[in-house]
C-alpha cells in the first residue's frame, strides 16, 4: 500500500518537481535529480502515511539534491594553489596582461587585508585560497558550519561591493 502510495503521489507531482528542479540545476541534472529523489524516498516508503506527507518530502528531497549537485560542480580543489589563484574568480579571463592581473590582485588582497577583520580574512583564505572544507574550518575556528557558511558570504559580498563601488 504505501508503494502505491509513494508512486502515485510522486507521478502525480512529477511536473512539479520537474519546475522545482529547473530553477536550481541545467536542465542536464534535472532527470538524475529526480531519479535520485525516488531512490531516496523508496528507501523510506514505510515512513510516508500521507500523501501530504510524500509531497512535502518530495519537493524538499529534490530542492536538497539540486543545491548538493551545484555545491558539488562548483567546488574547485587544487593541491598546489597559490594566493594569485584566489583572484581568478574575480578576473576576467578575456585579460592576458599579466600586470593588470597582479595589479588587480593586489587592489583585491588590499581590500581584504583593509576591510576584513581578522576572523572573516582567516575564514575566506582557509576556503578560498587553501580549499580548506566547511567542516574544518568551524572546528579550527570553534563555530557552526552554518556560521563559516554566512562568514564567506558576507565576505564575499563586502568585497564584491567594495570592489564594484570603486570602479564605478
Amino acid at each position: 500500500m504505501k508503494d502505491e502510495l509513494l508512486t502515485s503521489v510522486f507521478m502525480r507531482i512529477k511536473g512539479r518537481l520537474r519546475l522545482t528542479a529547473q530553477r536550481i540545476v541545467n536542465d542536464d541534472s534535472v532527470d538524475d535529480a529526480l531519479q535520485e529523489a525516488f531512490m531516496r524516498l523508496w528507501n523510506r516508503r514505510s515512513d510516508f502515511d500521507s500523501s501530504n506527507v510524500v509531497e512535502g518530502v518530495a519537493v524538499t528531497t529534490v530542492r536538497n539534491i539540486c543545491l548538493d549537485t551545484l555545491r558539488r560542480n562548483a567546488v574547485r580543489r587544487h593541491d598546489d594553489i597559490d594566493e594569485t589563484s584566489y583572484v581568478a574568480t574575480i578576473i576576467d579571463d578575456s585579460s592576458d596582461d599579466e600586470q593588470e592581473k597582479r595589479e588587480l590582485y593586489g587592489e583585491i588582497s588590499a581590500l581584504i587585508n583593509s576591510q576584513l577583520s581578522e576572523r572573516d580574512r582567516r575564514i575566506l583564505y582557509l576556503r578560498d585560497r587553501d580549499g580548506w572544507e566547511m567542516d574544518e574550518i568551524a572546528q579550527e575556528m570553534g563555530i557552526s558550519e552554518a556560521n563559516v557558511r554566512v562568514i564567506l558570504s558576507r565576505s564575499r559580498k563586502t568585497i564584491r561591493q567594495i570592489y564594484l563601488k570603486g570602479k564605478h
